[in-house]
């Protein structure tokens, strides 16, 4: 995710919370119930942002400093938060993207992701999760489990401030018959980069600027 990306998140978030169809807050948390359907996006600023089992979302949910949670079999757009976690539950469709900057994004199985997975800090784990798009980090170790699908790449961009170990790996594990179809790409890491393929994990595509452990 580059710093333009990002901009754009938090201008959109600001955007959404002077639009009349965006159920927006500034410092409370928002909730839509099980079932329940929101006509417009869903945005905050200081709160965090729970979408309940079966509810409908016809826009993105969007904070800066709160999590995202989606319940099982949900619908929703875009999935965004700046400092926070994003929480996916089973069955759920993303009609977007899931992006968090400083906080982890996690997944369940049978939800579908219509574009990316990307943070900056950190980790994905996705389990039984199919990713129409790329999954992307700088500093997040990624763990595909229990027969995710990757459509994309899986890209890791150059750190411009990373300031920790860079003797320590991050780490792509790809384990249980997962699959990323598209390729693995470090792009200029200060940290080496290591993919583990376990459990019948696979790469369909090429592997560049990491190393491969198989068993």
């Amino acid at each position: 995710m580059h710093s333009k990306k990002l901009f754009a998140l938090m201008g959109s978030i600001a955007l959404l919370l002077v639009t009349i169809s965006c159920d927006a807050s500034v410092n409370k948390s928002i909730r839509i119930g099980d079932g329940e359907t929101s006509t417009g996006g869903l945005s905050s600023v200081n709160g965090s942002i729970r979408i309940g089992t079966g509810a409908t979302v016809r826009g993105d949910a969007e904070t800066v400093n709160g999590g995202v949670d989606v319940g099982d079999q949900a619908k929703v757009g875009d999935v965004g938060t700046v400092n926070g976690s994003i929480d996916v539950g089973t069955d759920v469709v993303v009609d977007g993207a899931v992006e968090s900057v400083n906080g982890s994004v996690k997944c369940d199985r049978g939800t579908v992701v219509r574009r990316d997975v990307e943070t900056v800090n950190g980790s994905i784990k996705l389990a039984g999760t199919t990713v129409e798009g790329k999954i992307e980090t700088v500093n997040g170790t990624i763990v595909l489990d229990r027969g995710t699908r990757v459509v994309g790449d899986v890209i890791i961009q150059k750190s411009r401030g990373w300031g920790g170990n860079r003797r320590k790996a991050l780490e792509i594990h790809v384990r249980d018959g997962s699959v990323i179809e598209g390729d693995v790409i470090a792009r200029g890491s200060k940290r080496p980069v290591v993919v583990r393929l376990e459990g019948g994990g696979r790469v369909n595509g090429e592997i560049r600027g990491a190393e491969v452990i198989e068993r």
